[in-house]
């Protein structure tokens, strides 16, 4: 006898009588979805989500406008200056839906949120030894209450999870906010923001910095800035969206 089948058959039948109860809705416009769905957008809000797609910068990730090279090259900036990552990849563009998402999840701590984001598409994670998200100052991780970066890093890398180190990289100074600041207010808000703690443990590592938004990269430009100087081998930069693009 195959006793596998009724615990089968009574989680199909609690999921049913979940959907009943609690009928699947579009996590943005609360339009009824397929009952059992895997999708949390409806497709109208999801047809609003735009990805990041070649050209694309091979180091910045900036993405080239229609018309140019249709292979991955170095922009005019990254020849000019590297930054200190070596690579920055984003999923999606900074715009709603996603705006909205990402909002709700870092100022409301809607876990939800980053459940819906996971579903958007499965990065493949590179092959890395440590995962860090950004981190926060401890006041503003009890104001919130949770760290976006974290709770994005384990919902797009579920396999990896092992990798994620909490306590490596550490924000030493609470800074002010960068929203509304210019890309040399933010670099000198983000001064001395930053630092490895027992930075053996990281040395010759190579690490997958995850952020929420790459708006100007200075926030992730400063963390590979503090990882490469206590001794990672390289840093791979990975936000869910990206700001302050057109195409």
């Amino acid at each position: 006898m195959n006793y596998h089948v009724p615990g089968i058959w009574w989680r199909v039948l609690q999921t049913g009588l979940l959907d009943l109860l609690l009928p699947p809705r579009c996590h943005i416009c609360h339009t009824s979805l397929p009952p059992q769905s895997e999708a949390r957008l409806c497709p109208h809000c999801l047809g609003q989500v735009r990805y990041l797609l070649s050209p694309l910068c091979v180091r910045c990730g900036q993405p080239f406008p229609h018309g140019a090279v249709a292979v991955d090259h170095y922009c005019g900036n990254c020849l000019r200056l590297e930054p200190p990552f070596d690579s920055a990849r984003s999923l999606v563009y900074y715009q709603y839906p996603v705006s909205n998402l990402l909002q709700r999840l870092k100022f409301m701590g809607e876990s939800s949120a980053a459940r819906t984001l996971a579903t958007l598409n499965r990065p493949v994670c590179p092959r890395v030894d440590l995962i860090v998200a950004v981190p926060l100052h401890p006041a503003r991780l009890r104001a919130r209450g949770s760290n976006q970066s974290l709770v994005l890093a384990r919902r797009f890398f579920p396999a990896e999870r092992h990798k994620i180190v909490l306590d490596l990289l550490i924000r030493s100074k609470n800074t002010v906010p960068q929203t509304g600041l210019n890309g040399h207010q933010r670099r000198h808000n983000l001064q001395n923001a930053f630092a490895v703690d027992r930075p053996a443990r990281l040395r010759n590592r190579s690490v997958l910095l995850v952020d929420d938004v790459f708006t100007t990269g200075t926030t992730l430009a400063e963390c590979s800035r503090v990882l490469k100087t206590a001794g990672a081998a390289s840093v791979h930069a990975w936000t869910v969206a990206r700001a302050g693009v057109t195409r």
